[in-house]
This record gives structure tokens, C-alpha cells and sequence, in this order.
């Protein structure tokens, strides 16, 4: 029995073992420090609708396949063989994110040091708009670069049902949404599968790279 004490269900145990994969190539990125950030992948057995997400205050660098644990939809523990484990504590974010695109498979939460920055310029904002970058083209249907892409920025809460019902409110103003940041957190971004995941939040990552040294150039911000 793993540590987790979780049933055993192939199909799932596969694709937490790629979670794992992409979570280690994030924390070698620098973008999971300390015991930050927070990932799921969505149940495969639609009887049984919820996630696998990651249990908390673990070191990323040595996380595994085992360190999920399942959780419903309203972020309550599914197997109680499980009880004695803490998710994430944002949990209702992920739930969030799955409910409002049922096309969602993997959730992905990261810190940074660039997101986070960006996410505390462009706070007053609301957002930032990112437009006229070739590498928005790895956005999932994002054809041209001649485009713009809004990320909202929505400020930090420890009330989860609070934001996560002022980010349901605002998920729809200006699509489509590929992702989100919490201001002086970090970026929610996911997607149909693990690749396109794992590519939207190298894309997003790259870009607050480039605004971040356009800025220090004087070059225009991205603010509307």
C-alpha cells in the first residue's frame, strides 16, 4: 500500500506519475520554491467526479506519484482511508478551474519569482494584456500572433470560497481564458492534456521574462 493509502487505479497512477514528471522540470525551473504550489489531474472515471491533487507542505524537488490524494468536486476527501491527509489549500481553485472548463484534465499552480512580480505591477489593473508575441501561438487555439490574450489578475484571499467565487464571477469577461494570477502568489494555468498544460505555463513564464526586461527598457507596459 503506498503512503497514501489510496485504491490503486492504473489508468490514474499513470497519469500522476507525468504529473510528477512536469512538477520536478517546474521545480528545476525555480518556479516551485520552498513547499509552494499545488497540482491535480482530473479523475478519469466520470462516475466518480473529482481530482487527484497534491498534498500539502511537500518539498517539490522530491515529490512523487504518491502524494496525491482524491478529493470531489466541493473539495472533500473521497477514500476515507485518506482522511488523515491535508490537500492544498487551495483545493476550491482547481475544483473551480475543472467545473468551469470541462475540457480541463491537468492544473497546474506556480511561484515564480517573475509572475510574481508582474502580478503585484499589474494588481491596479486587473490584468495584464499580452498581445503581439509569436510564443502566444502555444496557447491552445491561439492561431496568430497578432492577437491578445488577457490574463486576469485577481488579489490574494485566505478565504478560498470567497475568491474562488470573485474569480468564478470574472472567468467569462474576457475570453478565452488560459489562466490566472493571484497577486503576490502566483499563476493557475491548465489544460486539455499534460503537454498543453505544461506548454501554457512555459508560455506564460517566458512572457513575464520578456515584459519584465521590455519594462526595464522603457518599452510601453501591457496594461489596458
Amino acid at each position: 500500500m503506498s503512503p497514501s493509502s489510496a485504491p490503486v487505479d492504473a489508468v490514474q497512477t499513470q497519469r500522476l506519475l507525468k504529473l510528477t514528471e512536469i512538477i520536478h522540470f517546474l521545480h528545476s525551473r525555480g518556479w516551485t520554491p520552498a513547499t509552494s504550489s499545488n497540482f491535480s489531474c482530473r479523475l478519469p472515471d466520470e462516475g466518480s467526479p473529482g481530482f487527484s491533487i497534491s498534498v500539502s507542505g511537500l518539498d517539490k524537488g522530491a515529490f512523487s506519484a504518491e502524494n496525491f490524494m482524491d478529493v470531489d468536486f466541493a473539495g472533500q476527501v473521497i477514500h476515507p482511508e485518506q482522511a488523515h491527509l491535508r490537500p492544498s489549500a487551495e483545493t476550491l481553485l482547481h475544483a473551480l478551474v475543472y467545473q468551469k472548463d470541462t475540457s480541463a484534465q491537468v492544473v497546474l499552480h506556480t511561484h515564480s519569482v517573475n509572475g510574481t512580480v508582474l502580478s503585484k505591477l499589474y494588481e491596479a489593473q486587473k490584468g495584464i494584456g499580452l498581445k503581439d508575441f509569436e510564443v502566444l501561438k502555444g496557447l491552445e487555439g491561439t492561431a496568430t500572433h497578432q492577437t491578445e490574450i488577457w490574463l486576469p489578475i485577481f488579489s490574494n484571499a485566505q478565504d478560498m470560497s470567497a475568491l474562488s467565487a470573485e474569480i468564478e464571477a470574472g472567468w467569462g469577461n474576457h475570453p478565452p481564458l488560459y489562466g490566472f494570477l493571484l497577486a503576490g502568489h502566483g499563476l493557475y494555468t491548465w489544460g486539455a492534456t499534460h503537454a498543453q498544460a505544461k506548454r501554457h505555463v512555459e508560455v506564460f513564464e517566458f512572457l513575464f521574462d520578456c515584459i519584465l526586461k521590455l519594462r526595464s527598457h522603457g518599452y510601453p507596459d501591457y496594461s489596458r
